[in-house]
């Protein structure tokens, strides 16, 4: 097969492709058709993935091996996923600064690891499960008794300076194959007509409630209710026949629901941030 010849500095279509393929192993890219710094550093990583020579180059090589790996997550669209767990992580550049190490995100969240692998609210067995191919056992032990606890700033730099660290590979891999299937489950009994859902509305479904939950009642849940409700509609509508047009606009209105929980938090959260440009995806998978 011929592959396009890309090189830093180039935009478009075939880029655009190319981020995709980079997001299959976790690149975690907003695919914006720009060869830039972050698709070069996305680049280096797949290909110390792929045990490669690291060029930052994507030659025909890169291109044969990001072609034959499956979609991390079969339910939900590859670029979708990227999306979520950039969200959690901050990306490559910010998981090898930051991330990396056992953190306390704030609020009533327990220590977390990789992509928003709460300690606080998995049990003991899970947890070996998860995690037991891919971290030292001393990283088990030590980490084995923030189970259930609430976290704290002081704990987590207490993990950093112990030299605690989760790989990102590791990361990608609990998250991709425990965590991420785990969540799509919960959003699913939250909301049933998920998988009817086009482009990249289920992820950011699972998005939400990856962040918030999936519990459609109690303090702070009336807009989580609210789509509960437009979803319905909007499914039974297509189940009365009626046409893409028409159910996309009864879908239209989850986005303004989004929208609507900017309000929960200050405005220069980053959940803030974050409930925007899911609101954003939802539009743009429905226009």
């Amino acid at each position: 097969m011929t592959y396009p010849s890309l090189i830093p500095g180039n935009k478009g279509k075939e880029v655009s492709a190319l981020q995709s393929l980079l997001n299959k192993v976790g690149a975690m890219l907003k695919v914006d058709g720009d060869y830039g710094p972050g698709t070069t550093a996305a680049i280096r990583y797949a290909q110390d993935v792929a045990k490669q020579a690291v060029t930052g180059l994507a030659d025909a090589r890169l291109w044969d091996f990001l072609e034959t790996q499956p979609k991390p997550f079969a339910l939900l669209d590859t670029n979708g996923v990227a999306f979520i767990a950039l969200e959690e992580t901050g990306g490559l550049a910010y998981y090898q600064k930051i991330t990396r190490f056992p953190h306390y995100p704030g609020g009533e969240s327990g220590i977390t690891l990789g992509v928003g692998y709460d300690l606080r609210f998995n049990s003991l067995d899970d947890f070996h499960k998860d995690w037991g191919d891919y971290l030292p056992e001393a990283t088990l032990q030590e980490l084995a008794k923030d189970i259930g606890k609430e976290g704290n700033k002081q704990r987590a730099d207490s993990l950093k300076e112990m030299g605690i660290t989760v790989p990102f590979y590791a990361a990608w891999q609990v998250f991709v194959r425990q965590t991420l299937p785990g969540f799509y489950k919960k959003t699913l009994v939250a909301y049933p007509s998920l998988a009817s859902l086009p482009g990249l509305c289920p992820s950011v479904l699972v998005s939400l409630v990856y962040n918030r939950g999936p519990a459609l009642s109690g303090n702070n849940r009336e807009e989580m209710a609210n789509i509960r409700r437009i979803l319905d509609k909007a499914e039974q509508a297509r189940q009365q026949g009626k046409n893409t047009v028409e159910v996309n606009q009864l879908l239209l209105a989850v986005a303004d629901e989004l929208l609507e929980m900017k309000k929960y938090w200050p405005v220069t959260s980053g959940l803030v941030k974050r409930r925007q440009q899911e609101a954003n995806l939802w539009r743009d998978s429905l226009t």
